[in-house]
């Protein structure tokens, strides 16, 4: 069995979009916590900047979440990150130590 990884995903809305991409990405929410290997998957809201986003993930492996990353809702939500986000969303994958 693979390593558990963590995913930080970063993003940032289009200046007036801020409650439409919380709602786009607040419904990525139950759909994503129901698929197998899915740990958690939390969204945030930054304190300082609130048209900042921040999904925390932990997936039981790279499989899952290759898994994961091909699913329609997402496929969706990517076609329309052009018109939402200010810039492409930025996602580093961490394994704990």
């Amino acid at each position: 069995m693979g390593k558990k990884v963590t995913v930080l995903a970063l993003f940032k809305a289009k200046s007036g979009l801020e409650e439409e991409v919380k709602r786009e990405l607040m419904a990525l929410q139950g759909p994503t916590r129901s698929e197998e290997g899915c740990i958690n998957y939390v969204l945030h809201q930054s304190k300082e900047d609130p048209s900042r986003f921040m999904f925390y993930e932990n997936w039981v492996s790279q499989e899952d979440l290759d898994k994961h990353l091909q699913m329609p809702y997402l496929k969706a939500f990517r076609e329309k990150a052009g018109d939402l986000l200010a810039e492409p969303t930025n996602i580093t994958l961490h394994i704990m130590i």
